[in-house]
């Protein structure tokens, strides 16, 4: 029994695996805005709704969950902080050592991809905006739910969002121009510490 249970979720994971590699080839060859589902399914050789299966909507097979994973993480560095710790020093640490990863080969790959698709796509704009207000909808509603005023909870959650989306913008731009590795990461984590430090310091939490 625990072998066939294996054997489906290895299947599913590959029948996933085989759509989102089919789907990222058509947008980088096309441009989101120009594939379909229909096409993506041809492409995987799979029904149209075995893609919707795993994908749910059209934005789930860029973003893949992905983003929404990202920014679920973030706001559980902030919730589930050691004693002791304040809300954005616990932002500020989260955010820091993710910009680790831009050094990986594998994510410069990915980052290049993700920029110049995104780049070309006012949907996935607006998607990716989307989720972003939604990470500081929740992130200001945490902070009140800690005690933080209404008022300056929005602010901070703002504040610290914007950095986060300044971060991304910034590696996005320097991967794009042929400038990764430790150089890109330190330089960029130097200015998002300077950043996070100086909101840490003027609200105090």
């Amino acid at each position: 029994m625990k072998d066939a249970d294996g054997l489906r979720a290895r299947k599913k994971r590959e029948t996933r695996e085989r759509i989102a590699a089919a789907a990222r080839q058509l947008f980088v060859a096309h441009g989101f805005d120009a594939v379909t589902v229909v096409d993506v399914a041809r492409a995987a050789q799979v029904s149209e709704a075995t893609v919707f299966n795993y994908f749910p909507t059209k934005d789930d097979l860029f973003f893949g969950g992905g983003l929404e994973q990202f920014q679920a993480a973030t706001l559980a560095a902030v919730g589930d902080r050691p004693a002791g710790e304040s809300a954005i020093g616990a932002f500020r640490r989260f955010t820091i050592a993710n910009i680790a990863h831009a050094a990986d080969p594998g994510a410069v790959d990915l980052i290049t991809t993700a920029a110049r698709v995104v780049a070309g796509s006012p949907s996935l704009q607006a998607r990716e905006r989307e989720i972003v207000a939604a990470t500081t909808d929740a992130l200001a509603t945490l902070l009140r739910s800690e005690g933080t005023g209404r008022m300056e909870s929005w602010a901070i959650a703002n504040a610290l969002v914007g950095v986060q989306r300044s971060i991304v913008t910034e590696v996005r731009a320097e991967v794009l121009a042929g400038r990764h590795g430790p150089q890109l990461v330190a330089r960029v984590q130097h200015g998002a510490d300077i950043l996070l430090a100086r909101l840490e310091s003027a609200f105090n939490r």
